[in-house]
């Protein structure tokens, strides 16, 4: 669907913050069902740790609420936003500092990946490709993998250029980089 600035649909993001930050509770409430799940998943493979997780998309969420009369999306005009690139530049935000704090954490506190997927439907060979595709993943720099996630979450370089604040030379790059290091240590566990 097309936006312009000032006429969006009664029902788009942007215009249910705006509404939201009118006072209309009902609004964050569609807002918060329509992206949570995307969010968390977002999240989750971006980190080690099943709590944290839960804790940024808590705080994520939080800033939506603090913010939501700052939030600006007049159009794709240079310095504004569409709603989903602001949530998740607030959530890739969050996460980079989770990794900044995680250095002084000790090792023991870091849970493993595989209670996400005990319950799910995978083969247990998809399973066994899932937690090697996760541990590689895993062992990429912050940057490449936050980058990687973006692009799977469905952003454009663009927008993940937007949201981490790097250029568009620096998404490809480490997309590139993510991408080949990712391949290579696949194959090596093949």
């Amino acid at each position: 669907m097309l936006r312009f600035p000032g006429k969006f649909s009664s029902d788009s993001d942007e215009s249910l913050l705006r509404s939201y930050g009118n006072g209309d509770s009902a609004a964050f409430d569609k807002l918060y069902l329509r992206h949570k799940k995307g969010l968390y998943n977002f999240i989750i493979r971006s980190l080690a740790q099943t709590a944290a997780a839960e804790e940024i998309a808590q705080d994520v969420w939080m800033a939506v609420i603090d913010n939501a009369n700052r939030f600006d999306s007049s159009g794709f005009t240079p310095g504004k936003a569409a709603f989903r690139t602001w949530l998740y530049r607030i959530a890739s935000n969050k996460v980079s500092d989770f990794y900044r704090r995680k250095i002084n954490q000790p090792a023991d506190e870091l849970d493993t990946r595989e209670e996400q997927f005990e319950s799910s439907q995978l083969t247990a060979e998809d399973g066994v490709l899932l937690q090697q595709l996760l541990d590689a993943l895993a062992e990429l720099p912050d940057e490449q993998r936050l980058t990687f996630i973006l692009q799977q979450e469905g952003f454009s370089q663009r927008e993940i250029a937007e949201m981490t604040g790097v250029g568009g030379e620096t998404v490809k790059s480490r997309l590139r980089y993510a991408k080949s290091t990712t391949r290579q240590r696949m194959e090596l566990k093949a």
